[in-house]
Parts: C-alpha cells; sequence; structure tokens
C-alpha cells in the first residue's frame, strides 16, 4: 500500500519533531532512537510510514547534531574534521558563524541530493554493478590511505631527531593500536551476542557510544576550556563562488560515504578533501555540512531508489528491517520528505544556534556534560543491561586513547570494518581460532 501525500507529510513531520526534540544533546545518536522505536513500530505507525518518519528525523538529527559539535566538542566521527575549525571559531566568538556555514552547507546538500534523484535511477545501478567485485579492494586501499595520510603533529618536538622520532611515531603507532583494538572488539561482538537475540541490531550500539560519544564528554569534563562571549551577526565571511565549491567536495565525500559500505562521512571528506585541495575555514565548514547531509540522508536514499534498493548505513538497514519502499511515486514522496524536513530542520538548527551563542556562557558547561554522560549511560544500560555497559567501557577507553593521543578517531570504526574486511577476504575463521573463539 502506498501512502497518500498527506500521511507522508504526518508521518515526515512526526519523523523531524523526534529528531529536533534530542538531536541536539552532545553524544546523542539519532540511531540509538530508530533502534528504539523499531521494537515499538508496528503499533505506532503502518509500516509503509517508517522511511518517512526516519527520513524527518534523519534530517534533524543531521542539521541539530551541528550545534553540540560546534559549541560542546561532542562530535560524531563525520565531523571529526569540523572540529578543529569550529572551535577556532568558538574561541573568536564567532560559534553562530561556524554553524551558519555548516548550515549552509547541509541546505546545499539536501539540494544536491534531491536535484540529482532523477539521475540516481539510472547511474546508481551501474556504478554498483562496476563497483561490487571490487569493495575488499577499496575498503583495503581506503584503510591504507588513512594511515598513510595522517599528519604527523609532533614530529618537531623534541631536541635530538631520535626524540623527535619516537614523538612523531606516538601518534601513528596509537592510530595502529586504536584501529586494531577497536577492530577486534567489534569482532569479538560479531562472535558473542551481548543482548538477546531479538534486538541483536543492538549489539553495535554500546560500541559506537563508547568510541564516539562517551570519550569527548569525559574530555569536556577534565577540560578547562573557558569560551568567550558570543557574537550573533546575520552575514559569514566567505563568498558564493567558495560556498558552491566547498558543496562540490562535500558532495563527493558524501556521496563515497553513503554508496561504499562501512565508509563513513569523515573517512569520505578524507578522501573528496585530497581530491578537491579545497583551503579555508569557510569552505571547510561548509564542506563538512554537505558531506554529512548527503552521507546520512543519502545513504538512506539509497534504499528508496526503485532500480537498486540498497542498504547502506545504520538507517538503511534498520528501515530495512521494517519496510522497504518499492515504488516510483514513493522514491518521489521521499525526495519530498527531504526537501520539508530539510527546510524545517534548517531553520530550527539557526534558531537554536543563536539561542546557544547567547546562553552558552550561563549553560553550566560541565553539569551539561554531565546530564549527557547521565543518559549515555542510562540509553545502554536500558537497551543492553550489563554486558552492554561493559562493553561501553571498553570501547571508551579505546576512544580516549584516540583522543589522548590526538590519532584519528576514524580508526574506530575498525570496530565495523575489520570483521567486514576479515570476512571478505576469508580470513574470519584464521582470526577467530587466533583469539581462541573456535
Amino acid at each position: 500500500m502506498v501512502l497518500a501525500p498527506s500521511e507522508v507529510v504526518y508521518w515526515t513531520l512526526v519523523g523531524t519533531g523526534i529528531g529536533l526534540l534530542f538531536s541536539w544533546i552532545p553524544g546523542f545518536h539519532i540511531f540509538n532512537i530508530l533502534a528504539v522505536i523499531i521494537l515499538v513500530a508496528p503499533a505506532m505507525m503502518p509500516a509503509e510510514a517508517f522511511p518517512f518518519f526516519a527520513i524527518g528525523a534523519l534530517v534533524a538529527f543531521v542539521y541539530l547534531n551541528i550545534l553540540p559539535s560546534v559549541y560542546f566538542s561532542a562530535a560524531d566521527d563525520t565531523l571529526m574534521f569540523l572540529y578543529f575549525p569550529s572551535q577556532r571559531y568558538l574561541s573568536m566568538g564567532r560559534g553562530h558563524e561556524a554553524a551558519t556555514l555548516t548550515i549552509i552547507g547541509a541546505v546545499g546538500g539536501s539540494l544536491i541530493l534531491a536535484g540529482l534523484s532523477p539521475i540516481l535511477i539510472y547511474v546508481m545501478p551501474i556504478v554498483r554493478n562496476v563497483f561490487t567485485p571490487y569493495l575488499h579492494v577499496i575498503l583495503a586501499g581506503i584503510v591504507l590511505f588513512m594511515f598513510m595520510s595522517e599528519w604527523q603533529k609532533f614530529g618537531d618536538v623534541g631536541r635530538t631527531r631520535l626524540e623527535r622520532f619516537l614523538n612523531a611515531w606516538k601518534q601513528n603507532l596509537a592510530g595502529i593500536f586504536v584501529f586494531f583494538a577497536a577492530g577486534t572488539l567489534g569482532f569479538l561482538l560479531t562472535y558473542r551476542q551481548v543482548v538477546p537475540a531479538e534486538i541483536a541490531y543492538l549489539n553495535l550500539t554500546p560500541m559506537f557510544i563508547g568510541f564516539f560519544a562517551t570519550p569527548w564528554v569525559i574530555l569536556n569534563l577534565l577540560a578547562q576550556a573557558r569560551i568567550p562571549e558570543q557574537r550573533i551577526d546575520t552575514s559569514v565571511s566567505t563568498s558564493p563562488k567558495r560556498i558552491l565549491q566547498a558543496y562540490v567536495g562535500g558532495s563527493l565525500g558524501g556521496y563515497i560515504a553513503a554508496f561504499f559500505p562501512v565508509i563513513t562521512g569523515g573517512m569520505g571528506a578524507l578522501i573528496a578533501g585530497h581530491i578537491t585541495a579545497q583551503r579555508g575555514d569557510d569552505m571547510f565548514l561548509v564542506n563538512q555540512g554537505t558531506n554529512r547531509f548527503i552521507y546520512y540522508v543519502g545513504a538512506l536514499f539509497l534504499l528508496m531508489v526503485p532500480t537498486l534498493h540498497l542498504a547502506r548505513g545504520g538507517a538503511g538497514w534498520l528501515v530495512g528491517s521494517i519496510y522497504t519502499p518499492k515504488t516510483y511515486t514513493e522514491y518521489y514522496m521521499a525526495v519530498g520528505s527531504i526537501l520539508i524536513a530539510s527546510g524545517i530542520s534548517a531553520a530550527a538548527a539557526w534558531i537554536l544556534s543563536m539561542l546557544f551563542a547567547r546562553s552558552i556562557n550561563r549553560i553550566g558547561y560541565k553539569k551539561l556534560s554531565v546530564v549527557a554522560l547521565i543518559m549515555l549511560i542510562a540509553l545502554v544500560y536500558i537497551l543492553t543491561g550489563i554486558p552492554g555497559l561493559g562493553v561501553m567501557a571498553v570501547a571508551t577507553a579505546i576512544g580516549l586513547v584516540a583522543a589522548l593521543y590526538q590519532t584519528r578517531r576514524s580508526y574506530c570504526l575498525a570496530g565495523i570494518i575489520f570483521p567486514i574486511l576479515l570476512n571478505m577476504t576469508g580470513l574470519s575463521d584464521w582470526y577467530a581460532s587466533l583469539l581462541g573463539l573456535i
């Protein structure tokens, strides 16, 4: 059954409202809410409505989650490159401008995704047929490129050559450790579920909360940062030409991340950044807004392409477990759903950013971090119980190593990349035997 347009609008608005309600919270991820809603979805809404509900919630998350990344430093992996430019803006009292530039990027991402939607129907099946046989090679190449392209921040620190060499390699060795530690944890979870079988899709939730959310909240608690008074300007320091250039780089990285399995927005941005060689914090912020919109929403949108039905990313897998749109009518209604949710969420994010800018000095920064940490622990306990808290604790320790040694947090994504690579190359049984699992 195809929903009526009025029903599509209704469920899009409901999903957008849920996303707006929660997505500004530091450390929060919309996938956690979608995973919980799956449990009650049959009683809440028709199966055909869930994709449009998910679009609304996901679009709202893309926009509203910009705010904690700018004002509270609690970013997910897709914002790993946004952290330093946004904090430079914040330290100069220009946090609202950083948020505005990123929102502009996300608006561009929504227009690009919608504008290219007629082309996707014909192009994406060809792209899938060309690249699918080589996915394991591409994935391994991207991982290798991540290691090769990491900039050694401390190579000039030390009195002797040996000291400088060791200081430089501390960061790289920490990255290698994080990758294999995270990969091993993810591999163990593929063999040993920590949650009951009926909610198996939540098995990796405590791991990802530990990798990306709790370490940054803990660092916020330990930091002695002082946030200056923020200006609220109605203009941004950039130009239309630079915005358009940033759209190109952001859309390239977003589409790479949306199409290739387990490649995230941060990894897509890394590749696209080297291809396009864009410079400047303004372009960087716009680029990341475009990148993460296409990564998150585009990955779900691929499920709705009538000639493709490709499940990519957490939202695609969750939605696909309930219902997969099958008609061209649903596909184009999904385009409308994206634009409706994007318009509402962009306005809400910009207004809320002004409120944050006005009140950031009056909000208890550490108190908010304490509340966020309690909420994360409570969420993991409610979803996965005591075993999930144990997994989160181990993942948090790994995530803290990445943060403290200033290596790439995207190495934590080995939690899903490493098991998939082992499976693709036929080495899963060998590694399981090495760990004593079989």
